[in-house]
């Protein structure tokens, strides 16, 4: 009787084992991919609203404000009761800036690059010094606890990150 009730015991546990045990439909990050090329373009747009906001540094009459993971922002404060958007600069993964004379010092994806804002009309990357920062190639979502759908690197980079329903995600941070 004994080892009956043992043998039962052992197909109950084998046959739980088989069970997915996911945590069923949450909200999770899924990662957004880019093509490295095409996301190491830094280019100036039109001003964009501030979502996400990070370090701010200033030359003459600018502000410049980072947008965390998407660029910076070009402030007018000419007149510090009305300031006025400028411009935004588009810039993959975009974390941190210095300005030393007319350039910015600042990351796009992995890369360090320096811009070139003597004329605040006109973006130009000066110079680039590829790989400078290879944390960044392996991002994960900006959460503690949480799940994630794991990043796939054939699929190239993840450039960021979006939140939704997933079924069984695989990660959690």
């Amino acid at each position: 009787m004994k080892n009956k009730t043992i043998l039962f015991i052992a197909c109950i546990l084998s046959l739980t084992a088989c069970r997915n045990n996911g945590v069923g439909k949450v909200d999770a990050y899924v990662p957004i991919y880019g093509n490295v090329q095409e996301t190491k373009q830094i280019t100036l747009q039109s001003p964009q609203p501030i979502v996400n906001g990070g370090k701010i540094a200033t030359l003459g009459n600018y502000v410049y404000q980072v947008e965390t993971d998407k660029g910076i922002h070009i402030i007018d404060y000419t007149n510090p009761a009305a300031p006025v958007k400028k411009g935004f600069i588009k810039d993959a993964l975009c974390r941190e800036l210095a300005i030393k004379g007319n350039y910015i010092y600042t990351n796009n994806l992995t890369d360090l690059v320096v811009i070139d804002i003597s004329n605040p009309n006109v973006v130009t990357v000066s110079s680039r010094i590829d790989n400078s920062f290879p944390d960044l190639a392996t991002q994960y979502p900006p959460c503690s606890g949480c799940y994630f759908e794991c990043a796939d690197p054939a699929k190239g980079m993840v450039i960021q990150w979006t939140k939704q329903q997933v079924t069984n995600p695989k990660c959690k941070k």
